[in-house]
């Protein structure tokens, strides 16, 4: 089995005036991360790979020390940009995250289609095959259920991208491909 520990970024700082790229981790955010590390050292790692966004590759670095590894930066795992719409409420944005996820090839509101990222987060995947398992990927909710929507045909994506707590995660078998677990979370 090639396992590979898709793991969804710890909390940030949610600064409406910057990017979401820019964003990073808050106080919890960095608790939360300091935890998954400790969960990570059961999971014999053997690679940890990250977006280079601030959120995930601080969330990256903090269990890449828990379990003793470097973390190396993937170009292609990098959010799915929604481009520069309002999306007014919390659910104006989840209906937002569905119509991107269950219409791959469109363009929702200016953002890219949900296939450009997967095709992106695959590309980054390659550097992953070629090394140790197993492996963590740390990146983004959007990015990773594209992904997961496009190799694995997922009926319902936005489903599987309600069900990814931040942070969580999510376990592959590249083999196959498969899932091999459920979205998982830290304790409450």
């Amino acid at each position: 089995m090639r396992l590979v520990y898709l793991v969804r970024h710890a909390s940030p700082v949610i600064q409406p005036t910057a990017p979401a790229e820019e964003w990073r981790l808050s106080d919890r955010g960095i608790e939360e991360a300091r935890a998954l590390g400790e969960a990570a050292r059961s999971w014999g790692l053997r690679a940890v790979y990250s977006s280079p966004e601030p959120k995930a590759m601080s969330t990256a670095l903090l269990i890449g020390d828990s379990v003793e590894l470097p973390v190396h930066a993937v170009e292609g795992f990098y959010e799915l940009r929604l481009g520069g719409s309002f999306i007014g409420n919390a659910d104006q944005f989840s209906e937002t995250i569905r119509a991107i996820l269950e219409q791959p090839e469109a363009s929702v509101r200016g953002s890219e289609p949900a296939s450009a990222p997967a095709a992106r987060f695959a590309a980054g995947m390659r550097s992953v095959e070629a090394g140790p398992f197993p492996a963590a990927v740390v990146a983004h909710g959007r990015v990773m259920i594209s992904y997961l929507a496009s190799v694995l045909g997922i009926e319902d994506p936005f489903a599987l991208w309600r069900s990814l707590p931040m942070p969580g995660w999510i376990v592959l078998d590249l083999d196959g491909p498969k899932l091999v677990s459920e979205p998982e979370g830290l304790p409450a």
